[in-house]
This record gives C-alpha cells, sequence and structure tokens, in this order.
C-alpha cells in the first residue's frame, strides 16, 4: 500500500515542527542566558562592593596609624622640634629606628620616610639624606606646595637618581607633621598588596577586576598584561563600585564573554525573531491542515453513507469526530465480518469437544449412533474406516502446585503439550485426537485404520512423557486405556486409562501406566489395615516403641496392592481420628501440644501427590510427636514415682487385692490424683494396665504349662475362675480353654 498521504502530511508538519521546535528552545536559552547575565551582576556588584570596603578599611586603619604615630610618639616630635641642639644627630636615629620598627610591623608599607623642611632633610629606616640627593625628591616637592588635602595617590616610586627606569609602582600618602614648617611624613603602600586582596577574592580564570583612579586609569588589575596609569577597558564591565578613602573606582566583569555580551545585548531582537517563528509555524499548521482535511471530508461521506443512515445516524455523527466516525464505520462492517467467523469457529471447536466428551461418557448402543459418528469423523477430516481404538489420559503431576508457579501461563504451557502430541505423532498411520477433560487431564483418542499396534502407542506416549520430564519444568503421568474394536466403545477404554492414572498415587508419578501394570498387582483391601491403625494409636498413647513396627507391618501390607489416593487418605484420616481421642486422655499438656504442633502437620501432609509421600511424612511426624510426648512425660515430678509403681504392679500382679486404694497406701497418693497422673502417664486407665499385665501372664502361662484354668487365674490375681475367664474373653476374644486349643494345634 503506498503512503502519498502519510509523506504529504510528513513533509508539511516535520520542517514547521523543527523549526518551531528550535524556536522555543532559542527563547529558553536566550531566557536562560539572560538570567545567568543578571546572576553574574549581582555576583560582581557583591565582589566590587567587598573589594571597596576592604580597601577602604585598610588604608583607612593606616591612616588612623600614622595619624596616632605622628600626635603621640616622642621620637618623631623630636625629630621635627627645633631644639634638638647638638643631639639632632641621636634623634635623626632614634626617628630612623622607630621607622624601621614601624615597617617592620605592618606589612602593608612599602617605605616610609620623613621629610624635615627647615633643614631639607630626608629621614628613611635606612639612611639621613639631603632633599637634592633623595631619589622621590620631585614627589615631595609637589606634595609640600600642594594647596590641596593629601589623599592616597596611585604613582611610581623611584628607585635611585640614576635609574630612568619608572620605578616601583605604590600608592602613596602624605601625612603633615608641622603646619608652620610644612614638614611632611611619606607612607608607600605595596600595589602588589592590592593584586593580592583581589586575587584571594575573585577567581582569575572567570572574573576580572580592575582599581582605577577617577580618570579612568588603571591603578592595579588581575588582567594580565594590563599597564599601570593606562586606560582600562571597560567594555566587558558588568559592575563598578567607589571607594570612599579614595574616590578610586573598583570594577568587574566575567572574562571571555564576548559571545556571551553579544547575545545579551541581542535578547529582545532574538526574541523578536523566535516569537515570529512560531507564529508563522502555527499559522502554517492551519493552513495545511485545511488543505489535507478534504480527503477526510470526503471518507466521512462516505462512512455516513455507510452506517445505518437516518436521524439517529446523522445525529450520531454529529456528535462524533471526523476519524471516530471513519472508524466506528469500518469497525461496524469488520465486527459483523469477524462475528460471523468467531461464531462459526467457536461451533465448530463446541461440536468436537463435545463429541468426544460424548464418546468418553458412555458406551452408546443406538442403531443410528455409527452411521452420525462416520458422518461427523468425514467432518473432522477423519475420512479412513476405524478398525480399533485405544484412550490414554495424560495428567499434569502435582498440579496445584503447577497452577500455583505458573498462574498466567498454564495456557502457554499446556498449549506446548498439545503441540508436542502432535509432533510426536505426525507421519503415524494413525490418528490421535486430543481434548483437554478437565484443568489437569487431557485425554488422548488413538484411531487406528490398519491394524496397527498397540506397542507403536506405548512408545509414543514413552516418548511424550520423556520429552516432558527434560523440556519442562513439570511431568506427567500416562494412564493407559485396553483396546477396542468399535467408536461406540470408547468410553470402556477411556475407563480403564483414567482408573490407570489414578493408581499413579501407588505406582509413582512421572510414569507410564498400562493394564498389565494393575493386572501385576491385587487392588488394595484397607480394612485389613485398621487393625494397624489402632495399634498404632494404642501404642503411641501407652509410649511404646513399638508402634513403629505396627507402622512398618501396615506399610509393607499397602506396597504391596494397589491403593488408590482417596481409599490411602481415609485409612490415615481414621489414623488421625483415632490418635486425636487418645491424646485427649493424656491429660491437657500433651492434648494441647499434639493438636498445635502435630496434628495439623498430619492433615497438611494429605495433601501430598503419593503413597510413599504420604506415608513417609505420617512416619516422620508421628516420630517427631512420639519424642514430644516422651518429653513433657519425663518433665513431671511424678514420673519416676510412677514409673515405680508400674514396676510394682508387674511384680505382683497375682495379688487379687491390687486395686487403687492399695497403692494409695502403699505409694502414699489419693487414689483420684493417682488414677489421673496413671492416665496421664502411660495412656491408660488403672484397671485397664493390671488387666493388660495379668493377661499377658496368663497368655504365657497357658501356652507353656499345663496348670488348670482355676490355677492360671489364681496365679494372676482372680481368685473366682469364672471372673478369669470373662476377662480373658473380653481381652483375647476367646476363652483361655480355646486359646490353649488353638496354640496347640497350630505347634502341631
Amino acid at each position: 500500500m503506498r503512503s502519498n498521504w502519510f509523506n504529504r502530511l510528513l513533509i508539511s508538519y516535520l520542517p514547521v515542527f523543527f523549526m518551531i521546535s528550535l524556536s522555543l528552545l532559542f527563547m529558553t536559552y536566550y531566557t536562560l542566558n539572560e538570567m545567568s547575565r543578571e546572576s553574574a551582576i549581582r555576583t560582581n556588584q557583591a565582589l566590587t562592593s567587598n573589594i571597596a570596603k576592604l580597601l577602604d578599611s585598610n588604608l583607612a586603619s593606616m591612616d588612623a596609624l600614622l595619624l596616632y604615630e605622628i600626635r603621640n610618639n616622642a621620637r618623631l616630635r623630636d625629630f621635627f622640634s627645633d631644639k634638638a641642639g647638638p643631639q639632632q644627630q641621636f634623634i635623626d636615629v632614634q626617628a630612623s629606628a622607630f621607622l624601621k620598627e614601624f615597617v617592620q610591623n605592618n606589612p602593608m608599607l612599602h617605605s616610609l620616610y620623613l621629610y624635615r623642611t627647615p633643614d631639607m632633610t630626608v629621614l628613611t629606616p635606612d639612611t639621613r639624606t639631603k632633599l637634592e640627593q633623595f631619589p622621590d625628591r620631585e614627589q615631595i616637592g609637589l606634595m609640600v606646595n600642594s594647596s590641596e588635602p593629601y589623599e592616597w595617590t596611585a604613582r611610581w616610586l623611584p628607585q635611585s637618581l640614576e635609574d630612568d627606569s619608572p620605578g616601583l609602582p605604590v600608592i602613596s600618602l602624605a601625612k603633615t607633621t608641622n603646619l608652620q614648617k610644612l614638614s611632611i611624613l611619606v607612607a608607600n603602600v605595596r600595589i602588589e598588596l592590592l593584586y593580592e586582596w583581589m586575587t584571594s577574592m575573585a577567581d582569575r580564570q572567570l572574573t576580572f577586576v580592575h582599581i582605577m583612579d577617577q580618570q579612568g586609569n588603571l591603578i592595579v588589575s588581575t588582567v594580565e598584561g594590563a599597564v599601570t596609569g593606562t586606560a582600562a577597558n571597560t567594555s566587558d564591565v558588568l559592575a563598578a563600585a567607589v571607594s570612599k578613602q579614595t574616590g578610586w573606582i573598583i570594577a568587574s566583569g566575567n572574562r571571555n564573554v564576548g559571545l556571551f555580551s553579544f547575545v545579551s545585548s541581542q535578547f529582545y531582537l532574538w526574541m523578536g525573531v523566535a516569537a515570529f517563528i512560531v507564529i508563522a509555524g502555527f499559522s502554517w499548521i492551519i493552513y495545511v491542515s485545511r488543505r489535507q482535511y478534504k480527503p477526510v471530508q470526503d471518507l466521512i461521506s462516505l462512512a455516513e453513507r455507510a452506517r445505518q443512515g437516518g436521524r439517529q445516524a446523522a445525529a450520531e455523527s454529529a456528535q462524533e469526530d471526523e476519524f471516530k466516525l471513519i472508524g466506528a464505520a469500518i469497525e461496524e462492517l469488520l465486527d459483523e465480518s469477524n462475528t460471523l467467523q468467531e461464531q462459526q469457529k467457536e461451533l465448530s471447536i463446541y461440536h468436537k469437544r463435545h463429541l468426544f466428551l460424548s464418546l468418553m461418557e458412555e458406551v452408546h448402543t443406538e442403531a443410528n449412533f455409527g452411521s452420525y459418528l462416520a458422518e461427523e469423523m468425514q467432518r473432522l477430516g477423519i475420512d479412513k474406516p476405524v478398525t480399533g481404538l485405544l484412550v490414554s489420559v495424560v495428567e499434569i503431576d502435582s498440579y496445584e502446585e503447577f497452577a500455583n508457579q505458573y498462574r498466567g501461563d498454564q495456557h502457554l504451557l499446556k498449549y506446548i503439550l498439545g503441540a508436542a502430541v502432535k509432533e510426536l505423532t505426525e507421519n503415524q498411520p494413525y490418528t490421535v485426537w486430543t481434548e483437554w477433560i478437565s484443568n489437569a487431564k487431557m485425554g488422548m483418542l488413538y484411531l487406528f485404520h490398519e491394524g496397527e499396534s498397540v506397542q507403536e502407542v506405548y512408545g509414543r506416549c514413552e516418548e511424550l512423557r520423556d520429552w516432558v520430564a527434560n523440556n519442562l519444568d513439570f511431568t506427567v503421568t500416562i494412564g493407559i486405556g485396553s483396546m477396542a474394536q468399535r467408536l461406540e466403545s470408547t468410553a470402556e477404554s477411556f475407563q480403564g486409562a483414567l482408573a490407570a492414572v489414578g493408581y499413579k498415587f501407588s505406582l509413582g508419578m512421572n510414569r507410564l501406566i498400562v493394564p498389565s501394570d494393575m493386572s501385576a498387582q491385587p487392588k488394595g483391601e484397607l480394612f485389613q489395615q485398621l487393625q494397624y491403625v489402632r495399634a498404632i494409636s494404642k501404642a503411641i498413647r501407652q509410649g511404646e516403641d513399638k508402634w513403629q513396627a505396627y507402622y512398618e507391618e501396615m506399610l509393607q501390607a499397602l506396597s504391596g496392592q494397589l491403593n488408590t489416593r482417596e481409599d490411602v487418605i481415609s485409612l490415615m484420616q481414621v489414623l488421625v481420628g483415632y490418635l486425636q481421642k487418645d491424646m485427649a486422655e493424656l491429660g491437657d499438656e500433651i492434648h494441647a501440644m499434639w493438636m498445635s504442633e502435630v496434628h495439623p502437620s498430619l492433615q497438611l501432609i494429605l495433601q501430598e501427590e503419593t503413597q510413599r509421600e504420604v506415608i513417609t511424612a505420617y512416619r516422620r511426624q508421628l516420630q517427631r510427636g512420639f519424642e514430644k510426648i516422651s518429653q513433657l512425660r519425663e518433665s513431671r515430678s511424678a514420673h519416676q514415682q510412677m514409673h515405680l509403681i508400674k514396676q510394682y504392679i508387674e511384680e505382683r500382679y497375682d495379688n487379687s487385692e491390687l486395686s487403687l486404694s492399695h497403692l494409695s497406701e502403699v505409694f502414699n497418693f489419693s487414689t483420684s490424683y493417682l488414677s489421673r497422673l496413671f492416665r496421664e502417664a502411660f495412656g491408660m486407665k488403672f484397671i485397664e494396665f493390671v488387666t493388660k499385665v495379668r493377661m499377658d501372664k496368663a497368655m504365657e502361662l497357658l501356652a507353656e504349662t499345663d496348670e488348670t484354668i482355676q490355677d492360671i487365674g489364681r496365679n494372676v490375681g482372680y481368685d473366682q475362675s469364672l471372673t478369669f475367664i470373662r476377662v480373658f474373653k473380653k481381652h483375647t476374644g476367646e476363652t483361655p480353654g480355646q486359646y490353649r486349643k488353638k496354640l496347640r494345634n497350630e505347634s502341631e
């Protein structure tokens, strides 16, 4: 499909978009640039003000210090006095020493000297000379003859009379010491000191600072190559301040700001140009949009005619925007077509699934069902005659874990599983029809056309199981039914496959279960296992380790037969019920421990997938519970005493007077307290334990001796033989005579 209209729109709008975007960027840049300039001005104003304050402060301090010394220093007064006489030379030496000390104590000063007008003598820290021999005599003459007040003055200080160089740049201040004789004190401050002050407060790489006199000539500058005494370049100055002490001008600005200054100067011009471009761009967009809208109008006319029409459609069109109207018209046409296609597809899928499930549900005996199936098979593309069939059921192992792990990907994984079946059975002489019959189970119907071998199907199913185990994160168990000859008998093969996969609880997961696997082992008869359940519970209650032997016997019996999950779970639930009842008889502490720590774990184990997992986990939890009960029993203070009582009973079981009253007298316990401790310690009532000990001894005597029933009854504590016979039958289900006779018959 050609995209002429798209290209036209792109060519029309894209340049305008770039121009407007660039203009907005320029406007933003100029705005930020102007803000930066204002910030730079404020920064430089603060800088120049601080430098001016520093300059004024230091020079004012020096001025005040000189004035103080002139007024108060005796050595200065003596130097300028007319009454020195013969001591004049000594006085001059003292004044020179003062000058040296003063210069040393004030690092600002470069030099300091005194001029005495009557004898035209100049005194420095190191020398005393006449005016005509002093290098700075011209400056002294100007100062003495000046009628203006003395101020700080920037000048060149000559180094010697013979040297023609300009000298050293300094700033000087003259102070009158004797107004009548015009004698003065001259202080010279190093010009480098001003440079150090400026560089300490400003970054030379970013900012320049000039100190100029009132005529605009440079006194000192941070700009390299600037010449003192020349006119300063003030074109880039952003801020200036005036020194109150000297009247000098301190000016500063940013360095390398040629482009910056140019852009700032043209700010309003650039903003005007950018605004013009933006307005022109929007005007162009409006013009082009009107030009490009005509094809849309034509499409709207077609869309309105394609829709249902009438006043209602016109009213709806007025409320909708143009593209929505066009889209709605196209969508209505596409929806009608898609709806019909989806309905046809859904009906086909539903019909196919319904046919598959109807074949699996029951055996059909209707006379016309065979012809109906033939027609449906041809519709599904199966036109070959069916000579036999086989059903297998593929079940995802640990489905709850699978569902929790792949909440959003279950359908994808099931689709992959179906695709794997299709790939493995491709180009085979038989036809495979698969449908998901539940969330975890997929049914597979193998249709044979030329008498294919069942073993070939077994091989394909084993390949499928192996492929899933090696390539996916879950496993499957496949149950295969028996061979059927007619489609009407599909349900029989399906029920066999369903039963086969149900026995994976006993046979194990991730395997193939065929009819021969089920016929090789007898079906489970769990009624016989109930005796082990009661014995296990009773032994645990009584604290006897032989519960493990009972458990192993039950496990061996279960392992030798096929059991469904429901049967084994029911058996385990019976065991849980017995244990819960027996633990309630051992006292509140043991019962509370059992219900809070052991019982919930036993209930969770019932969710395991295989018989081996359930039996193994149960044994582990029962061992833990048995150890907990033993610990609780051992922790009780009366436990040792109860063992002594138990030993006493086992040694004196033949005493017919053996009772709770008798024991309470022997061991100094009340009968009620003794009865409760006995139940909590041994898990049974006193009378039950005594009866068990007597019956065990009686069975031993019946088996090993020829004593009469009456004598054996007396030997185990029953004076009345009828009482002995009644208790023995209740305990064993047989009379003593029947029991002895059975033992002798077995030995023969």
